[in-house]
C-alpha cells in the first residue's frame, strides 16, 4: 500500500493510504497538488510499490467465535461436548486456543441461545439447540 502526504493551498494536509491509482485519483480531484514539495507526487504515486502483505484481506471474521459457528453448522454439538473436547476438536482443524479463550466465547454462544449448557458432574458440557 503507498502513502502520500499533500499539502494543499488553503493549509490543509491530507495523508492518504491506497494503491498508487488511488492517491492519483485523489490528487485529480482536488487539482493536483499544489505546493512545490508536493508536486513531485503524482509521478511517484504512480512509481510505487506495494508492500508485500499489505494487500486487502478478505473480510471474513476468523477467530474463536467463527470458529465455534463453524463446528455448530456441521454438527460438531449434536450430542454433548465438554470444552476440552471443543479445544481438541479445533486443534486438529489447525486452530490453536487454550481453554480460556475458549470459555468466553462459548458463553455468548449459550447466551445468544445458539448452544446449551448442561451439568455433568463438575464439568459443563455443550449441545446445539433443538429446532
Amino acid at each position: 500500500m503507498a502513502t502520500a502526504n499533500i499539502d494543499l493551498s488553503d493549509g490543509t494536509k491530507v495523508m492518504v493510504d491506497g494503491s498508487p491509482e488511488e492517491i492519483a485519483r485523489i490528487l485529480n480531484l482536488y487539482g493536483g497538488p499544489i505546493s512545490s514539495t508536493s508536486t513531485a507526487l503524482v509521478p511517484i504515486a504512480r512509481q510505487l510499490t506495494v508492500v508485500p502483505g499489505s494487500e486487502r484481506r478478505s473480510q471474513k471474521a476468523t477467530g474463536p467465535m467463527q470458529h465455534l459457528r463453524d463446528l455448530i453448522s456441521e454438527n460438531f454439538f449434536s450430542e454433548c461436548r465438554h470444552l476440552s473436547e471443543v479445544r481438541q476438536e479445533l486443534e486438529t482443524r489447525g486452530h490453536i486456543y487454550p481453554l480460556t479463550h475458549l470459555s468466553n466465547p462459548i458463553r455468548r454462544l449459550v447466551v445468544s441461545k445458539e448452544l446449551r449448557r448442561l451439568r455433568e458432574g463438575r464439568l459443563w458440557a455443550y449441545t446445539a439447540v433443538e429446532g
